[in-house]
């Protein structure tokens, strides 16, 4: 492992890399994580790569941007990044959730430099879907809006009371889906989830992730990909369990729900050239933590 701090025009950011020679692989993270949520998985995709994994501004000991936090600007960002850091032409990005938005649209930027995208659990350009195609019960249950929870926690680390949201978190995800994290690990998770400056930065990340006018375009038909897209997406069964047990939701709402969001992450696969679908057998949606064995043989 070889961590480093970048200065780039907007911000520092924080990264690690891990195998030897150019990188070949860049994890782009999801909402509010934090490093030490990937390492493990970064090591053994090291065997077969050189593997980038790196802190958005804001998140951990990179720096605040300078920037709205706009998936343009987050793409930008990343590509300035690697002008600075040894690198192959073409890239792998593995991206999670959120990060699967801001993988995209450095592809659709920069679609010179992509080899592949794998992307787990994406955040859709299509999200708004779930406003509009459910009910306002149905909505509150499907615990698509995250906004409230990040306001939260965000009122709480202002008036420190970080230490309270790390006794909350603590067995929220990532933990309620892996629970051997390292000491040292957890450690640094919690320490960025006590931190007032990891829900600013999610808050603004969160809404100009669903900004139509920021969206517009990054789903256009008529400019497919090249590059070959593996979807990866979680298990209905499973997801549809714990809309019921966190939602409330009953079996029949859940159902619709989970339809839905199966459906928005679809729309990538009619913007690529060659594209395919996989189904995270073991998984919701903390596919990288449960489901890492399948990650490997994909990448």
């Amino acid at each position: 492992m070889k961590p480093c701090i970048i200065q780039i025009s907007s911000a520092q950011l924080a990264c690690e890399i891990y195998g030897e020679g150019k990188v070949t692989l860049v994890i782009e993270m999801g909402l509010g994580a934090v490093m030490a949520e990937w390492r493990r998985l970064a090591k053994r995709l090291s065997e077969r790569h050189t593997v980038l994994l790196y802190q958005r501004a804001g998140y951990g000991d990179s720096s605040v941007s300078a920037l709205v936090r706009t998936p343009g600007n987050i793409a930008s960002e990343l590509y300035q990044l690697l002008q600075q850091l040894p690198h192959e032409e073409k890239l792998t990005l593995l991206a999670h959730s959120q990060g699967g938005l801001y993988a995209w649209t450095f592809a659709k930027t920069y679609p010179d430099m992509v080899r592949r995208l794998i992307l787990l659990d994406p955040l859709s350009p299509e999200d708004y879907r779930f406003r509009a195609e459910l009910t306002k019960e149905e909505f509150q249950k499907s615990g698509v809006d995250k906004s409230k929870g990040l306001e939260l926690n965000l009122k709480l680390t202002r008036l420190h009371l970080g230490w309270l949201v790390k006794r909350m978190m603590a067995s929220a995800p990532p933990f309620y889906y892996d629970n051997s994290f390292s000491q040292a690990e957890r450690k640094e998770i919690l320490a960025s989830l006590g931190k007032a400056q990891t829900y600013e930065t999610a808050l603004s990340e969160y809404t100009c992730g669903h900004d139509l006018k920021e969206l517009a375009g990054l789903l256009e038909k008529r400019e497919s990909l090249t590059a070959p897209l593996t979807l990866v997406t979680h298990d209905s069964q499973i997801a549809c369990q714990e809309i019921r047990q966190f939602g409330r939701a009953s079996e029949e709402q859940a159902e619709k729900i989970e339809t839905l969001w199966q459906e928005i992450m679809g729309a990538y696969l009619f913007c690529c050239v060659n594209s395919e679908r996989v189904h995270a057998e073991h998984s919701s949606h903390y596919i990288h933590l449960t489901d890492s064995d399948l990650i490997c043989r994909l990448v």
